[in-house]
């Protein structure tokens, strides 16, 4: 897990100096969904991209959205499939998607970082 929030971390920071060394041209905001499969080790989370905002360069976008999420874990008394909203950091090369979803539960207080791959969805 922290193998893939290191990898996460330093591919935003590459892609912000990548952006930030090229000539200075227009860069575009607008709204993106995503669908996402992510994980924190111990639970799987199905992420169904909602509202959020990207920056887009080229082929690459960097965003941060909302997400509409199920998570697939066994914790009695509970049922296996529990809806959650979870908000995170998404960057994109073309149609594909790594993301960084955070959830809080508020049954145990406390944070979930995940990480996960997925497809973007319109534009």
């Amino acid at each position: 897990m922290i193998r893939l929030l290191s990898l996460t971390t330093l591919l935003f920071l590459f892609s912000i100096a990548h952006l930030s060394a090229q000539k200075k041209e227009m860069t575009s905001a607008s709204v993106m969904g995503s669908v996402m499969v992510s994980t924190d080790g111990e639970s799987v989370f199905y992420n169904m991209g909602g509202p959020g905002i990207k920056f887009t360069k080229d082929k690459l976008s960097i965003g941060f959205n909302m997400l509409p999420s199920l998570r697939f874990f066994k914790d009695d008394p509970r049922p296996l499939v529990t809806p959650l909203l979870g908000a995170g950091l998404i960057i994109g090369y073309k149609r594909f998607i790594i993301g960084m979803p955070v959830y809080y539960l508020a049954a145990k207080t406390t944070w979930i970082i995940s990480g996960g791959v997925g497809v973007k969805l319109g534009k």
